[in-house]
């Protein structure tokens, strides 16, 4: 059997066009994709339930926010097209009324349509002038732009009182031993994880963060430790570690405070004083090994260098878990209403931090250095992947204080779920609904807060001016641009960091 192949303006042959027709009517049919969609959610919530919750439950906190638009526009009397779950291609649709209603393929949020949100838009036919959301006053447009946000905060408030009164707050004087870091004066001692430490040296100890201190002043001493195992109280003698302080770390360039110098070249260390010793008998490159949060690094160091005489605090080698205490409802609502104060607090914080210069700045170095960790130093493969252990203090991940995507969010959620279960998941998801509430209200476009900040000044102009005033969209499409071109490389940079140097709860 004999063929030509055919010249590049020739048409294609039927195989081409049977395999191309193939493909189309597989990936066309919604039912295909519905069944795949279906199909890998399925595999996420076989492989890792946690993962599969956090995954609906940031759907559905996204769907709440677009189902407050909804109702409030078909309350005002306004026209919705389209009400979606997800983006991209259509998987399933059905109309009712004027709206159609469905599902996309990428479960990443949902949409709303309302037709007539602005001047620059052209309606299909004038009959529905008078029910666009820009023909509406001032006080029927507030409430359909201002549900979406609300939605998310009432549903973070709620999720909160639902923490403290069915599964309790961390108590504030309350604590026990959640890990035990290798080769510490902890582990030597034979403290274990769930220990509570009551007292040292006679001295009662009440929260984690008034046992800190304490612990710090103690380096090289021998004290007493009364702690509480299993109901019983035993008196454990201990001889206190030490790791550098911020004097101690400040004579190296990669240390910080808080690591510990286990080997100098081959040479052990076993106290601060030998490593003084240690780095002032040396002359030229020298390698120091060092613990940081229950890792081993090495780094290189010019010596003879010279140490502060006082350059380390007490290393016990223990971090924290929270004992949960419940509240009734009542009690719960007003922790739940601090607790929500101190969120909103943080999340203003936290979004002034993200999109300042210096924000800004330190992503971008994060996104060219490929995630956060300190080049100067070298990861030691030991074998062991201890948690985060301090000298009385608990530690954080290098890369804990930047910003996350959706994915980061989820595989921190998952994390959590595995560790403390549906209490540390909905505390999570209440933080989630509270920021996502407030960046809705930064008063730029695209956001809820953009339309907020147009229509008031609408409403301001008209009054002045005796007669309606409605702003020309095409004069801030720039800033519009701007804005979204923002959000989409924080988007994609946090994405990427996500990708190649997740937050982890432990370091």
């Amino acid at each position: 059997m004999t063929g030509t192949i055919p010249s590049p303006g020739e048409e294609r042959t039927e195989p081409d066009e049977h395999r191309e027709n193939v493909v189309e009517r597989v990936f066309g049919n919604r039912y295909v994709l519905l069944g795949l969609l279906l199909a890998l959610l399925a595999w996420v919530a076989v492989a890792r339930i946690w993962l599969f919750v956090l995954i609906m439950a940031i759907v559905a906190s996204v769907f709440l926010h677009e189902m407050g638009h909804f109702l409030m526009a078909k309350r005002n009397g306004m026209k919705v097209t389209e009400f979606f779950l997800g983006f991209g291609p259509r998987v399933w649709s059905f109309r009712r009324g004027e709206t159609e209603y469905g599902i996309k393929l990428v479960p990443a949020g949902a949409y709303v349509r309302i037709i007539g949100m602005h001047n620059l838009e052209d309606l299909a036919t004038t009959d529905d002038e008078g029910r666009t959301y820009r023909s509406q006053s001032y006080w029927r447009r507030m409430p359909v732009v201002l549900a979406g946000p609300v939605m998310n905060l009432v549903l973070g408030f709620l999720l909160l009182v639902v923490v403290f009164a069915g599964f309790g707050h961390p108590s504030a004087d309350t604590w026990r031993i959640s890990t035990v870091s290798d080769s510490s004066a902890a582990q030597a001692a034979g403290l274990e994880p769930g220990d509570r430490i009551l007292s040292i040296d006679g001295q009662s100890v009440g929260g984690f963060d008034d046992f800190t201190p304490i612990v710090r002043t103690l380096s090289g001493r021998s004290v007493d430790l009364e702690v509480e195992r299993d109901g019983q109280r035993t008196i454990v003698p201990v001889t206190v570690g030490w790791a550098l302080d911020t004097d101690g770390a400040r004579a190296f360039d990669s240390l910080v405070p808080g690591d510990r110098v286990v080997a100098v070249g081959t040479t052990p260390i076993e106290s601060y004083d030998q490593l003084r010793a240690a780095l002032a008998d040396r002359s030229g490159p020298t390698e120091v090994t060092f613990d940081r949060n229950g890792r081993v690094f090495t780094t290189v160091v010019t010596t003879p260098l010279t140490l502060p005489a006082q350059g380390s605090r007490g290393f016990l080698g223990v971090s924290p878990e929270s004992v949960l205490v419940r509240s009734g409802v009542v009690t719960a609502t007003g922790e739940a209403a601090g607790a929500f104060g101190e969120t909103i607090t943080g999340s203003v914080a936290a979004m002034g931090r993200i999109f300042s210069p210096e924000g800004i700045g330190r992503l971008a170095s994060q996104v060219a250095n490929g995630g956060a960790t300190d080049t100067n130093v070298t990861p030691v493969d030991t074998g062991s992947s201890t948690g985060n252990a301090s000298s009385g203090g608990g530690s954080r991940p290098a890369n804990a204080d930047r910003p996350m995507s959706l994915l980061g969010i989820v595989n921190i959620g998952a994390e959590l779920g595995e560790e403390t279960g549906w209490a540390g998941v909905l505390a999570l998801l209440a933080t989630v609904n509270i920021f996502l509430g407030l960046i809705n209200l930064v008063p730029l476009l695209p956001f809820d807060g953009g339309h907020i900040a147009v229509a008031t000044y609408e409403e301001i102009r008209s009054r002045v001016r005796g007669r309606p005033y409605r702003v020309d969209m095409a004069k801030l499409m720039p800033v519009t641009y701007v804005v979204v071109l923002l959000m989409v490389g924080l988007f994609m940079s946090t994405l990427y960091l996500d990708a190649v140097d997740p937050v982890r709860l432990t370091p």
